[in-house]
């Protein structure tokens, strides 16, 4: 690597970015001089992420990159709302703008939600109306939805597939491009779609088709390699006819896991890569949309015990995804996906691989990432979006959905700036989606009905079924001996009895959500007297030894014990990685751009 030090790199990931003011096909909302295409705030409140405010989120961040001198940016996948025509389109326009006006240059790779297979799919999306009605505009003109005021049929609503998908993005590293010092792919130095192909077959063997992958190389400046993998795996679907419905399979869940069986061609190539790496001096850093390694804590055991094969346990990696990393010489990789911020490391035979997993902008916690590259160091600043002011767009949109229909946003509409946004929202869809779609009925009304000096009183009790918990639980609310027990731990552990008083258990599940999806960012957002108050809960379930999660008390103590790995991982703000050893310390700053505990 050059004596001098590389330029710094942003890496920024699920974007998820919704053109506000594109014509996808339908008037929209006149508003002033200009017309929106306008998401309904309710499809956002049981969402996993936000949609209108991507718009604002992504150019305040480029705003943010170019007001720090960085002009390399790297776009970690999830760049569009969900690889509609018209959505991929307005992502090149923001990128040409910026690349215009600072000299910015991306480097993209794709994710689940910007391009499928080899003919693309589908999309249809409900938009508001001015009298706070919807329409859906779908590209499949055979879509119908009894409550919409019209459905419109638009070609601009298809997500494209391979090669077509990414013509807009041509400009964004999937190509050649002037300026680059050194670019190729698993197949060689030609960018051309066509040289570019691999065949996949079908789990019975019987079907074959051929796939372009978008992986690549690229060495923007002198020095350092960036390695884009393209991780989408589309398998033909066993008995069904190419051309019909459903006659692909994708990512969305298997991720690297479906890598190791479908694309071990990129493998080979990452290791070949790796070891030139090595023998050029050059520093290589690893990128793609899915995580090879568990970010979530080592915490799926818990949960598959807790609430069974979820979402997002199907999402994590298996540890051979990690093995196969390392021993391809790949050190440290970037992913996003998940929308978790976190950094995970895996060691093998004295070599390692760590994965820094990236927050979404259009999620809680909201932030991007700034690598820094040294000879033997590498560091991470993770700067936060939170402080974005809600724009005044948005505002008066909302209310024309919500006055008509009485929509309940909890408190999304009460906040003043963007992390406000994303936080209630996160805490929102606790009630709204997580609790419904995911965990026991027995569990969920417990969260509803309790507070947290109920969830302590519990571990003081005998083994409980779940029906009887709750009942038990408001009962020993007059229970005084009980109550003097648990007011003599906390005694003990300095605390006041009054310490968990005034606590949802809800609340506290919002904050376990917080933590998971946020690690270290989600502190800034938890009062210093919850944290601990939930931390000496945590142990009154680790003292009492429950360990049966056939009771209640068994499965809580399952989710006290998640919740102290989510807030003990490894650093995830700010923090430094040594390359030769794999240590990861965190790295202390007076102004660090993201909020510090309130």
């Amino acid at each position: 690597m050059p004596s001098s030090k590389p330029p710094r790199i942003a890496v920024i990931a699920d974007a998820h970015f919704h053109d506000l003011y594109a014509d996808y096909g339908f008037p929209g909302l006149a508003h002033g001089d200009r017309r929106l295409s306008f998401r309904l705030l309710a499809d956002t409140a049981r969402s996993t992420r936000v949609f209108n405010e991507s718009y604002f989120a992504l150019l305040h961040t480029l705003d943010d990159i170019a007001a720090r001198g960085i002009r390399h940016v790297v776009l970690l996948g999830d760049y569009s709302d969900d690889g509609q025509v018209e959505t991929v389109r307005g992502v090149r326009r923001v990128l040409d703008d910026y690349a215009a006006r600072f000299g910015m240059r991306f480097y993209a790779t794709v994710g689940n939600h910007d391009i499928f297979g080899a003919a693309g799919r589908h999309r249809a999306k409900r938009f508001l109306n001015a009298d706070g009605s919807y329409s859906v505009v779908s590209s499949d003109p055979n879509v119908r939805d009894r409550g919409a005021r019209e459905v419109i049929a638009s070609s601009l609503m298809h997500c494209e597939g391979y090669p077509d998908g990414l013509k807009e993005m041509a400009d964004f590293g999937f190509y050649p491009r002037p300026g680059d010092i050194h670019w190729e792919t698993p197949f060689g130095r030609d960018g051309d779609p066509a040289s570019r192909i691999y065949d996949v077959r079908s789990p019975d063997g019987r079907t074959t088709r051929s796939l372009m992958d978008a992986s690549y190389l690229v060495e923007p400046f002198a020095g350092v390699w960036l390695l884009m993998i393209d991780a989408n795996v589309f398998v033909p679907a066993d008995g069904i006819v190419p051309g019909e419905a459903g006659d692909l399979a994708d990512s969305t869940s298997a991720g690297w896991n479906a890598m190791l069986r479908h694309k071990r061609f990129v493998l080979d190539w990452m290791t070949n890569v790796a070891a030139r790496a090595r023998q050029e001096g050059k520093s290589l850093l690893a990128f793609s949309h899915y995580p090879v390694i568990d970010p979530l804590d080592a915490t799926v055991e818990d949960e598959m015990a807790l609430l069974g094969r979820t979402g997002m346990v199907e999402r994590i990696p298996q540890a051979a995804v990690a093995e196969a990393l390392i021993d391809a010489g790949i050190d440290i990789h970037f992913s996003g996906h998940l929308h978790v911020n976190d950094t995970a490391r895996h060691a093998l035979d004295g070599r390692f691989l760590i994965n820094i997993a990236m927050p979404s902008l259009v999620a809680f916690p909201c932030a991007y990432k700034v690598i820094s590259i040294d000879e033997r160091t590498i560091d991470i600043e993770t700067i936060g979006i939170d402080a974005m002011p809600i724009d005044a767009d948005l505002k008066w949109a909302y209310e024309k959905e919500v006055v008509p229909s009485g929509l309940d946003a909890g408190g999304m509409l009460d906040v003043a700036d963007y992390g406000g946004f994303v936080s209630e929202h996160i805490g929102h869809l606790v009630g709204r989606r997580y609790l419904k779609r995911e965990w026991p009925k027995e569990l969920a009304a417990l969260f509803r009905g309790l507070d947290l000096t109920d969830l302590a009183v519990l571990a003081l009790m005998e083994p409980l079924a779940a029906p009887d918990a709750v009942t038990a639980a408001m009962a020993a609310r007059d229970d005084a001996p009980m109550r003097a027990r648990l007011a003599d731990w906390l005694s003990s552990e300095r605390f006041e009895p009054t310490a968990l008083s005034g606590i949802k258990a809800l609340d506290f599940l919002g904050d376990w959500y917080r933590l998971r999806m946020g690690s270290e960012l989600a502190l800034g957002w938890i009062s210093r007297e919850r944290l601990a108050a939930y931390g000496a809960v945590e142990r009154l379930y680790a003292e009492a030894g429950w360990a049966n999660a056939g009771s209640m008390q068994g499965q809580l103590a399952l989710i006290f014990r998640m919740y102290g790995k989510y807030a003990a991982g490894l650093p995830s703000g700010n923090f430094r990685i040594d390359r030769e050893t794999g240590s990861i310390t965190p790295i202390v700053e007076a102004e660090q751009g993201v909020r510090q505990a309130r």
